[in-house]
């Protein structure tokens, strides 16, 4: 931590939008913060447009761009260089950490990719290529627990196809298999979903919230 610059009130927050992405950490649950620009920190993160922390681990963080997948095994004071492992390819949307070994790599209009040995290698998640079938981009979640994978979001296109475009599926088996829980979902117009203790709460854009009990 660099204390000549952390941050003790919002007058001292770096002016992001004026000088790029800054990556931002507390030790102290929002207390203070320390910060420093990610182009300083790794270059070829300076277009990341999300950070995920390893649950199950007290030090490694990740960064996702478009195109790189990096890691941070010191809490985000370096970073490796983007990954080339065996199967990462695409334009990647999220990631979600299940635990050391255990990720999933959503991507855009493609099916998602899971990794069970740290990263060392990645594969395609067959049990959910009908999603995909004809390019949706789906968004997902983790269950608090980690146990429960679920992908939601909306196709498009599928007005067009006289089709229904909303989906929100399942999976218990760390993506082996997926349940369709969609059931009598009206929306056409999802947003994101989070997951609060085992009950999965699904934003939609202008038509309420909706909730699933027991879900994760």
């Amino acid at each position: 931590v660099d204390d000549s610059r952390e941050v003790t009130n919002r007058t001292n927050v770096p002016p992001l939008i004026s000088r790029g992405l800054y990556l931002m950490i507390s030790a102290d649950f929002g207390g203070n913060w320390s910060w420093k620009p990610m182009a300083d920190l790794a270059p070829w993160l300076a277009d990341a447009m999300s950070i995920t922390v390893d649950p199950t681990s007290a030090t490694d963080v990740f960064a996702l761009s478009p195109r790189c997948l990096a890691r941070s095994t010191d809490a985000g004071d370096s970073w490796s260089n983007c990954s080339t492992a065996p199967g990462l390819t695409g334009a990647f949307s999220k990631l979600l950490i299940k635990d050391s070994n255990t990720m999933f790599l959503l991507r855009k209009g493609a099916v998602p990719l899971r990794t069970q040995d740290a990263g060392a290698s990645w594969a395609l998640l067959p049990a959910a290529a009908n999603l995909f079938a004809f390019g949706a981009t789906m968004d997902g979640v983790l269950s608090w627990s980690g146990d429960t994978l679920v992908l939601q979001g909306v196709d498009l296109g599928a007005i067009g196809r006289q089709q229904y475009g909303t989906a929100l599926w399942k999976s218990a088996d760390d993506g082996e298999t997926f349940i369709d829980e969609t059931a009598d979902l009206v929306t056409i117009s999802p947003g994101p979903a989070v997951f609060y203790e085992d009950d999965l709460y699904w934003v939609t854009h202008g038509e309420g919230i909706v909730v699933k009990r027991g879900f994760g």
